[in-house]
């Protein structure tokens, strides 16, 4: 197992590193975008500085978790003999190379945002219903000038639980050792849905998109998730498609220019990078003592 663990490990690091990477060549782009038409017009520098921060520690700490997740996905596929499913290559062929790629990016990126949204729907609601879970979360939400690094304003162990989940999402259900261009579209497909998720963080007001894409997640409809406000709670969880929160019940439509003050109703503030990776480990130890919590009220949002 250790030697199993020793092999994950450098993986990993290499995934979350290409994770950071892809978030740091796209991020001027959303600083552009911020700076043209913002929904705040003043984040304090201060604010970024601490989300890197997050980010720069979580980066050393994350891999050492992901490692250990990754194995239990690997053993929770072995026993339900997974992936199941073989990837359709030949099916998905015009027989011309480059169309064939186009296509196979495609239907990856449409199963992808469709499978990783079922999955992370259901992660995203449990860790705003399940106390144990929210006291993960609530860094996320704890942001009150939330712009593009808040995507990955994260304790390290929320990362970590992601990849698990997002494991669910293709690797474990198709086998991909099919052509040599599957490879290609799975990269360029997988690319694809994190680039909207850092968009959907963004500090940007573009009204339009709700109703131009009412059947995709937009910035002013991920904002109202991490509304403060309590008429928000328990709405909009879906990454990608509002679909789920439609047939889940847990669906709001934004009115226009509808942006409310986000951050954690309770007042807390999280401020320094020992609170924000300890804070979670504190709390868990309290409720093994039975001691009450300072409950934030919108933990389901």
């Amino acid at each position: 197992m250790l030697a199993e663990y020793l092999r994950q490990l450098p993986e990993a690091f290499t995934l979350l590193f290409y994770a950071y990477l892809s978030f740091l060549v796209s991020w001027p782009v959303w600083l552009l975008a911020e700076r043209l038409t913002p929904v705040n017009s003043s984040t304090p520098l201060s604010n970024y500085w601490f989300n890197w921060k997050i980010v720069f520690s979580n980066f050393i700490l994350t891999p050492l978790f992901t490692a250990f997740a990754v194995m239990i996905g690997l053993t929770v596929a072995g026993v339900f003999g997974l992936p199941g499913f073989a990837y359709p290559a030949a099916e998905l062929s015009l027989g011309i190379p480059v169309l064939d790629v186009v296509l196979q990016i495609i239907v990856f990126y449409l199963v992808s945002c469709f499978l990783g949204d079922f999955w992370y729907y259901w992660w995203h609601r449990m860790q705003h219903e399940i106390p144990f879970m929210w006291e993960l979360h609530k860094l996320h939400h704890s942001d009150e000038h939330m712009n593009s690094t808040t995507i990955f304003r994260s304790h390290f162990l929320e990362l970590a639980g992601q990849a698990l989940v997002r494991g669910l999402t293709v690797g474990l259900v198709f086998d991909l050792s099919g052509a040599p261009e599957t490879l290609i579209a799975v990269i360029a497909a997988g690319l694809l849905p994190p680039l909207w998720d850092y968009f959907i963080h963004a500090n940007v007001r573009i009204d339009a998109l709700n109703r131009l894409l009412p059947f995709l997640s937009t910035p002013q409809y991920h904002w109202i998730h991490h509304s403060r406000l309590k008429v928000h709670q328990d709405k909009n969880y879906a990454i990608w498609l509002p679909l789920f929160d439609v047939i889940f019940g847990t669906y709001y439509r934004p009115r226009v220019d509808e942006y409310p003050p986000t951050g954690l109703s309770s007042g807390e503030k999280i401020e320094t990078l020992w609170h924000a990776q300890a804070g979670p480990i504190i709390a868990w130890s309290e409720m093994l003592r039975g001691k009450p919590l300072n409950v934030d009220s919108n933990r389901d949002q």
